[in-house]
């Protein structure tokens, strides 16, 4: 690509998970279209070591415009659980995914993805058995994401993120969570979840 210098970009790229807007650029400030992060997370799944569903049809009625592979990936995430759809029969493809639907995404995804060497799980329930991708810690920088404005689902997927170094503002006071997501942010999202899962084992390097 050569609108970015981004390893972030590169990550997901060589991943698959995406192919651009056309072959040498990748637009890093465009927003992301719901159609299109349903793509992007289903695309993330094998590396990530979840399992893809069958994509039948999830009852969405405003998704039939689209093609055959996006039509299937918007029912996968569907049936992972990732999404509900802005509402139960539409899934409102066209709109721009907001960076507090980005942290729901995220959060839910990991929830199917295979733990990695290296990170950060806790007991899915109780103190033994299977493991999820996940952060139990409670602190976090932004002053942004108020009770009062957003659900108790959404603030702690923020918090979340924010624990497993996920987000792109780490740093940052603010999440903004209502603001448009970004194609840069989308992939720096995406390339630090892939580190707590079985896709970047810490500590494994490979060279050709």
């Amino acid at each position: 690509f050569t609108d970015t210098t981004s390893a972030d970009v590169a990550c997901i790229k060589y991943y698959g998970i995406t192919q651009g807007t056309t072959a040498t650029t990748f637009s890093p400030l465009d927003p992301v279209p719901r159609w299109q992060m349903a793509l992007f997370l289903t695309r993330m799944a094998v590396p990530a070591g979840a399992t893809l569903p069958s994509g039948t049809d999830q009852g969405f009625t405003d998704i039939s415009g689209k093609s055959a592979e996006i039509q299937t990936a918007i029912n996968q995430i569907k049936q992972l659980g990732i999404t509900v759809g802005k509402t139960a029969t539409t899934y409102a493809p066209a709109d721009n995914v907001t960076r507090e639907e980005m942290a729901l995404f995220i959060t839910r995804f990991l929830k199917d993805a295979k733990v990695g060497p290296g990170g950060t799980t806790k007991y899915v329930s109780g103190t033994s058995g299977p493991l999820e991708i996940k952060s139990d810690d409670t602190d976090y920088n932004f002053t942004d994401i108020d009770y009062w404005t957003m659900t108790m689902e959404v603030r702690n997927a923020i918090v979340n993120l924010w624990n497993l170094g996920v987000t792109d503002v780490q740093t940052a006071v603010t999440f903004e969570p209502t603001a448009v997501m970004t194609r840069k942010a989308m992939a720096t999202f995406i390339t630090k979840a892939l580190a707590h899962t079985n896709a970047r084992p810490v500590g494994l390097v490979l060279q050709a």
